[in-house]
């Protein structure tokens, strides 16, 4: 008789109007899979980014990174040139692999994101309390969220990159 334990899988439904949003600045984040619902496996989140929104180009040491988009452009800078990816297309950004994301577009742009192992995902709520107290414009907003991203397995190398 095996006498291991097992455990029961359940099914997980998750609506996203349901989940709490965290403000990036120009968007917001709702995580809708996190480490604890993963087994610390993964983490899913559904991001919408206003016009203006961009990351900085950066690489993350622990996790490979994937995005899907559901409405608008998101621009991704990978490879040494920017890409514009519409509507119902996936991207794999491996982990180490030097990228920066935006919306350099007039519109919102809506998407999902997730990462393989989770963790990344607490960055968001810290986002969120940076933006209630930091202008997501001022260059204060910027160097503390590079503080933040450094405290979860990311190297920021630069501004992002201009397109041409």
């Amino acid at each position: 008789m095996n006498t291991a334990k097992t455990s029961e899988t359940q099914p997980l439904i998750v609506r996203t109007q349901e989940v709490v949003g965290f403000s990036q600045g120009l968007g917001e984040a709702r995580i809708l899979i996190d480490g604890a619902k993963s087994q610390n496996e993964w983490w899913l989140g559904h991001f919408e980014e206003l016009p203006g929104f961009m990351t900085t180009l950066h690489f993350h040491h622990d996790m490979d990174e994937s995005v899907y988009v559901l409405d608008g452009i998101l621009s991704i800078f990978v490879g040494g040139q920017w890409k514009d990816l519409s509507p119902g297309t996936f991207a794999l950004l491996p982990k180490g692999i030097p990228h920066a994301q935006g919306n350099t577009s007039s519109s919102p742009v809506r998407f999902l994101g997730s990462g393989k192992p989770a963790g990344f995902e607490r960055l968001f709520p810290e986002l969120d309390q940076l933006a209630k107290r930091v202008p997501a414009d001022s260059p204060e907003f910027g160097k503390e969220a590079a503080r933040l991203l450094s405290q979860h397995a990311t190297t920021i190398i630069g501004p992002p990159p201009r397109r041409h």
